[in-house]
């Protein structure tokens, strides 16, 4: 991960800072957060999933920064997490900055939101500080969500199943920059893939694409793979999920679990690692990974090339936030373009 080791020796000093990260933990995300220690900030880690993170990085991290996981205690870790006293946030889906909100938490100064998801959910909340959008800053945009994405998800599911996508109806539900590249990728592994997607305007730029396009309930029984990439809440629901033809696989490509129905599912017999059956209607559902994120819960996540460019957009936006983020009044901004240029000029 060479751009993010030049852009971390890039970083101001950061002594002062108080940085909590509210991350996926694999063996990538110890790169970034080491790089913010080795800076001088302090640094505490909140695991954002159970389901996509690895034990050894988080026991390897431990010794070296405080990590805020479930431990099954009264005090959920978001909470332990900001009573730590953070200054500054980096999270993948607001779990930080919603806790903040709704403790009245005044500690902090400003905070990265890297998904898409995250963003979504600080809509309509009363922000007491600056949260800098980074999912829509072009490089990680365009690239990251567009590109990588959809291979390691596709590279979770045939390792996990052993099979591959040739012949298969894949249905990719919304098409966002995560479901373009889902379906790309997908059609690439000689899938026919099925855009469903409830925007007018979305299902014609997949249409010039050359896919398939409808709705949810029109496309699910045609499916042979359904996966999801919304952001949104129970977008597989009880109405879709009777409608998938016996034997569909399902998995999520967006960031939570709760994209799917899962309390219609029920828990499932395991048949292989990753893989369990379920069978609350006539035929079959095949769940992969629980419903949660896919290609780190299943897999090993993006590949160390493409994550680097995302790493290291991560790096500078926090280099950027130690002195810059001041002055700007609380809600969400974009990420300025001088917080994340000097990873196009790294490259």
């Amino acid at each position: 991960m060479w751009l993010t080791a030049a852009t971390a020796a890039q970083l101001p000093d950061l002594t002062g800072m108080r940085l909590a990260a509210a991350v996926h933990l694999d063996i990538k995300a110890s790169v970034f957060l080491e790089a913010f220690a080795e800076a001088g900030a302090q640094v505490a880690v909140m695991p954002v999933n159970p389901a996509t993170t690895r034990d050894d990085v988080a026991t390897y991290l431990s010794s070296r920064m405080r990590v805020f996981a479930p431990d099954g205690g009264d005090v959920p870790p978001a909470v332990a997490c900001l009573d730590w006293g953070p200054t500054h946030t980096l999270e993948m889906g607001a779990d930080l900055t919603t806790a903040a909100v709704a403790r009245g938490h005044g500690t902090l100064t400003a905070a990265i939101e890297v998904t898409r998801s995250g963003i979504t959910r600080l809509r309509g909340l009363d922000l007491p500080h600056p949260v800098f959008d980074l999912d829509r800053v072009p490089l990680k945009n365009n690239i990251h969500n567009r590109y990588a994405v959809g291979i390691s998800t596709w590279q979770a599911f045939m390792s996990r199943t052993n099979l591959t996508l040739h012949g298969s109806v894949v249905v990719v539900v919304g098409y966002g920059e995560v479901g373009s590249g889902l379906a790309r990728a997908a059609a690439a592994q000689g899938a026919r893939v099925l855009v469903a997607e409830e925007s007018a305007e979305r299902r014609l730029i997949a249409e010039y694409e050359g896919y398939e396009t409808g709705t949810l309930a029109l496309l699910a029984a045609r499916a042979d793979v359904l996966v999801t990439a919304t952001g949104r809440e129970r977008v597989i629901s009880e109405n879709v999920l009777p409608l998938l033809a016996s034997g569909c696989f399902v998995l999520n490509a967006g960031h939570s679990a709760d994209e799917i129905a899962l309390d219609v599912l029920g828990p499932g017999t395991e048949v292989l690692p990753h893989v369990t059956s379920h069978r609350p209607f006539a035929g079959e559902v095949l769940l992969l990974s629980g419903g949660h994120l896919v290609n780190l819960a299943a897999g090993d996540g993006d590949s160390l090339n493409s994550f680097d460019l995302t790493s290291a957009l991560m790096v500078s936006a926090v280099g950027w936030t130690s002195s810059r983020a001041v002055g700007h009044p609380p809600g969400v901004h974009p990420l300025p373009s001088d917080a994340w240029a000097p990873c196009i000029e790294n490259y």
